[in-house]
């Protein structure tokens, strides 16, 4: 009985046991915490799954998560790039945190390398890649702007600070003596030139710098390739992220210009000086009524720059999509100037089976005001004795009675300008499609289709302007007697398609991938232009072509070009460790003629993971790969139609017996049948090593890229009947395929990453570039043509170069006389006047003496010189990033070493008389001054021919400063993210150059370091915020 008694309460306990588990099995919990990495930095958009279940949830961006699970279920933690983390949900512990390790071979896959994506273990060319978080840490419109001084062995200049101007963008070196640039594609969609996208819609760029990785573009891939990718949506519930900022901008030097006292007394001097009785007073009795700063005038202090961008993102399991908006808007810092541009960009992205599709379409819209033109050039040669432009009031509609006006022709030149209309709107549209399917294990078929189109509209109206000089009598040159409107009209459209096959399999150790690729691309382009001019008592207020008394013919002209490829690719590797690549390419373009329209280009490039090896045993490094390639790319970037005669209009001549004018058409200009393309030979050897975990990583490459065959204008003699007066160049030449380039170079990028404590994390990168140009041959000529002319203070051209193509030089590099100071004592002009300078003038005291570097005994051309470049020796970028708690704190800093300027400036203070330096000239009663006597504004002392208006261009620019607070229990609010910043753009610049900025852009070949009166890049200060929910 006590047997059974006792066998009855064990099975009771053992039911209620049961009973008292069960409950806690079903008993749901909620659990929460927070998801760092290794470095306590928290990790946004963690994705946690409840184990068997559908039921999940995602880390926000401070790294916490919240999700209902029931005692005993696992929670699995995933991450790309990091390895998964499972956690078991236990009784009485409803908090669960943890950090995740990086998982590097889930880390190499994300590289773009063109036509699909590597392990970066695995790839085997120079490949950078830049992450969308980088692109947005300056303030600026323009992708190339956004990654200066990021990636090692890409240049990127300023062409000027004018509002939302793109960027120069180099990489390695000039493309060719045609200019050129790296080929940009967007979604694995090739684009014409830069496609403008706003930093906030790219998720990342990827670079691809040696020849093999470019090889796979063929003929474009001359200049390197710039891979963009959009950002994608991710699945889950919809995010929003707002970022927006707004500030001020200024500029922060200039040309040091006289003030009234002290350029009337250079004039008096110089008048003493030469002999000539000084006039200011006689013609203007009020001259010291004023001291007008004209460049003051026409700068727009504290210009307004702002930017709103909204990123919707979300999704379900197959289906993800991302639509991105941004407002830039940017006021000029030079008056009448001004930029705005409205982007939209929605992607998506589809996956079901064995099916995938992504797809983007894109709308933009930029409104553009551009400034007077030689408005910096007129204001600088206005004397300061001249009443501002306050000062005059208009008389009627049109006229302006100038009576404190020195040179009534040069102020008008100026005040006429500040009227003109120059508005320009540009819209472009894109649409892209990326449709694959698996046919079979590992083979794969992918279609591209792409289609951009843009429109261009200028309207340029300049009013009349009647200036009376203080006789009443009309100032012909100073006026614009009749006004003018003008309508220009651009429209391009480009056309892609591809065709893909891709096979990838593993045979145990052995990892294979083939790829074949078949291309088509169009592209046209057509302009219409056309125009009128008013009478003389038309109203400015009417500005349409029908009020006009004279229309001018229309224009219209219509390009179109082809291209059309054949890829194929091979990429194996052994373990991982022994790494191969290979690649053909030939392509066909419309721009070369039919014998010559095919080309084959090859790519190879192998590399070695010599730390997977079993022998290699080095603690501290914890990777190193050995790589290197060889290659041929191509270019294409020449006239369409250099290959066939062109008739074209513009041409009138007398026609019948009254003999009159006709428009007419004709052959201008030689055409060559047998151009052929432009080629690179490109070889690169490099290495990549991680130490300490990874924590510090080095890369380093050295290459060499040899140009061949560019297209170089031969001139005919003038028995061809070609030459034009002014145009005998453009007109006279024939192009031929003869000339050769070099472009040589070392490039180092270090980056490491660490943490002191728990809270303060730090984070350093640097890059290094170091590039070498120089011409190997002018179609055995030493010297090529020339460029780099200055603009005058009158607004003229001056007919003088200041670069050119030499031989065994730098492309686009100063040649010129070399100064060697200025004639001081009697006896030094004696000495000079042995010399024959019958090709500049003739020399007087307080003259600049140039040198007779031939010993010929004359001063001509022939002593022109290399006197540097306007490209960087080497140049380096730094970037700094700290955060402690909620604090973050950023620099970003460049270098350009060893650059050449020339100071047009300079050259039109010094031509006006109006140079501070001039102040201290040289005179008997400053005998020992280093300064030119001025002689107004023809003499040789002002003319850009010599080094004496070159100046040293090196300088240490900290690019960007950012100071933000991401405020703590945002949650409370309803938000995830709330960070605070103030930021700062180009605050400090350190350098010898005495213009307005060292960062002269140019066309990046003969203006390359010539400031020609270049918009000048401004200073800027800014706050913002960014949200997320």
């Amino acid at each position: 009985m006590k047997g059974q008694k006792l066998k009855f309460i064990k099975v009771c306990a053992l039911l209620l046991f049961l009973t008292q588990g069960i409950s806690w099995v079903h008993a749901q919990e909620t659990i929460s915490g927070i998801i760092t990495d290794e470095q306590k930095t928290p990790l946004p958009g963690v994705s946690i799954i409840v184990q068997g279940t559908k039921k999940g949830a995602v880390t926000d961006f401070d790294g916490k998560y919240s999700i209902n699970a029931t005692i005993g279920e696992t929670l699995v933690f995933s991450y790309l790039g990091f390895k998964d983390e499972k956690r078991t949900v236990s009784v009485n512990n409803n908090t669960i945190s943890l950090y995740m390790r990086e998982d590097s071979q889930q880390l190499e896959e994300v590289v773009v390398v063109g036509y699909g994506t590597q392990k970066k273990k695995e790839v085997t060319g120079a490949v950078a890649k830049v992450a969308s978080e980088e692109l947005v840490k300056v303030a600026v419109s323009d992708i190339g702007a956004a990654i200066q001084g990021k990636v090692a062995g890409v240049n990127v200049q300023a062409a000027s600070g004018r509002p939302g101007e793109a960027a120069n963008v180099q990489i390695r070196g000039l493309v060719s003596l045609n200019g050129g640039e790296p080929l940009y594609v967007v979604d694995n969609i090739p684009q014409e030139g830069n496609p403008n996208l706003a930093p906030e819609q790219i998720e990342s760029i990827d670079i691809l710098k040696d020849g093999a990785s470019a090889s796979i573009y063929g003929v474009r891939g001359a200049g390197g390739v710039i891979l963009i990718t959009t950002k994608r949506g991710k699945k889950g519930k919809m995010k929003v992220d707002v970022n927006m900022f707004t500030g001020i901008q200024n500029i922060t030097s200039g040309t040091p210009l006289s003030s009234t006292a002290d350029y009337l007394y250079v004039r008096e001097t110089s008048d003493e000086v030469n002999g000539v009785e000084p006039q200011t007073f006689r013609i203007n009795s009020n001259a010291l009524d004023f001291d007008t700063n004209f460049v003051d005038e026409v700068q727009n202090d504290n210009a307004v720059v702002q930017n709103f961008n909204v990123n919707l993102s979300g999704g379900s399991e197959n289906l993800t999509y991302n639509y991105n908006t941004t407002y830039y808007k940017q006021e000029g810092t030079i008056i009448n100037s001004d930029f705005d541009r409205l982007t939209n960009r929605i992607t998506g992205q589809f996956t079901k089976g064995k099916f995938k599709a992504f797809a983007s379409a894109s709308l933009t819209t930029e409104n553009r005001k551009q400034e007077p033109w030689n408005i910096f050039g007129f204001a600088i040669g206005n004397p300061p004795h001249t009443a501002p432009f306050s000062a005059f009031e208009t008389d009627g509609q049109n006229t302006v009675q100038l009576d404190n006006v020195d040179n009534a022709i040069f102020y008008g030149f100026l005040a006429r300008q500040l009227d003109n209309t120059d508005d320009r709107e540009n819209k472009s549209s894109s649409i892209s499609l990326n449709a694959e399917y698996e046919i079979l294990d590992g083979l794969s078929y992918k279609l591209n289709i792409g289609r951009n189109e843009g429109q261009y509209f200028r309207k340029f109206f300049q009013p009349q302007y009647i200036a009376l000089d203080r006789n009443g009598d009309e100032v012909i040159s100073g006026s614009t007697p009749q006004a003018s409107l003008q309508y220009n009209q651009w429209f391009s459209k480009r056309e892609t398609i591809e065709h893909i096959l891709n096979y990838k399999k593993s045979f145990g150790k052995h990892n294979l991938d083939l790829l074949a690729v078949a291309s088509y691309e169009k592209y046209q382009y057509r302009t219409l232009n056309t125009g009128t001019v008013f009478s003389r008592d038309a109203s400015n207020d009417v500005q349409v072509l029908n009020a006009g008394s004279s229309p001018q013919t229309p224009s219209e002209n219509r390009e179109a070009n082809t291209l059309a490829g054949k890829l194929g690719r091979i990429q194996y590797n052994y373990d991982g460790k022994y790494l191969f690549s290979a690649s053909i390419r030939r392509d066909g373009s419309s721009k070369f003629p039919a014998k010559n329209r095919y080309e084959n280009f090859y790519g190879f490039s192998a590399g070695w993971n010599v730390s997977d090896e079993e022998w290699f045993n080095v603690d501290a490094i914890s990777n190193l790969k050995i790589r290197g390639s060889w290659a041929q790319v191509g270019f294409n970037g020449i006239p369409d139609y250099a290959f066939i005669p062109v008739i074209e209009s513009g041409v009138n001549y007398p026609f019948g017996v009254d003999e009159n004018l006709q428009n007419g058409l004709v052959q201008r200009r030689f055409a060559n049948p047998d151009v052929q393309w432009e080629t690179q030979v490109s070889s690169n050897i490099g290495f990549e090593l991680g130490l300490y975990k990874n924590k510090l990583n080095i890369t380093a490459d050295i290459y060499k890229n040899d140009k061949e065959d560019m297209l170089l204008n031969q001139l005919t003699g003038p028995s061809a009947g070609l030459w034009q007066p002014g145009h005998a160049n453009e007109y006279g030449s024939i192009p031929v395929n003869a000339g050769n380039m070099v472009n040589k170079g070392v490039e180092v990028a270090v980056n490491y990453k660490g943490t002191i404590g728990e809270d303060f994390k730090f984070g350093i990168s640097g890059t290094w570039t170091l590039n070498d140009n120089k011409i190997t041959n002018l179609n055995g000529k030493e010297l090529g043509p020339n460029g780099g002319r200055i603009r005058n203070f009158d607004g003229s051209t001056s007919n003088l170069a200041t670069t050119i193509l030499k031989l065994n030089d730098p492309a686009g590099s100063f040649y010129l006389y070399q100064h060697d100071g200025v004639i001081k004592t009697p006896e030094q002009l004696a000495e000079y006047q042995q010399l024959n300078t019958s090709s500049i003038g003739s020399p007087e005291l307080g003259d600049i003496r140039f040198k007779d570097l031939n010993g010929d005994n004359k001063i001509d051309d022939q002593d022109r010189r290399f006197s540097g470049s306007g490209i960087p020796q080497w140049e380096a970028g730094l970037n700094l990033d700290f955060s402690y708690k909620s604090w973050d704190f950023a620099v970003q800093g460049y270098m350009a070493y060893g650059t050449e300027i020339y100071n047009g400036n300079k050259v039109l203070a010094y031509q006006g008389g109006r140079h501070q330096d001039q102040v201290f000239q040289w005179t008997p009663q400053n005998a020992n001054s280093d300064i030119p006597t001025y002689r107004g504004n023809q003499h040789f002392n002002v003319q850009p021919f010599s080094d004496w208006f070159l100046e040293d261009g090196t300088y240490l620019r900290i690019r960007a400063m950012s100071l933000g607070f991401t405020v703590p229990n945002t949650q409370d609010y309803g938000l995830d993210k709330i960070r605070l910043y103030l930021s700062s753009v180009n605050p400090f610049t350190f350098t010898n150059y005495t213009g307005y900025d060292p960062e002269v852009g140019g066309d990046s070949l003969f203006n390359r370091g010539v400031d020609n009166g270049n918009y000048p890049i401004a200073r800027q200060f800014l706050m913002g915020v960014q949200l997320s929910f």
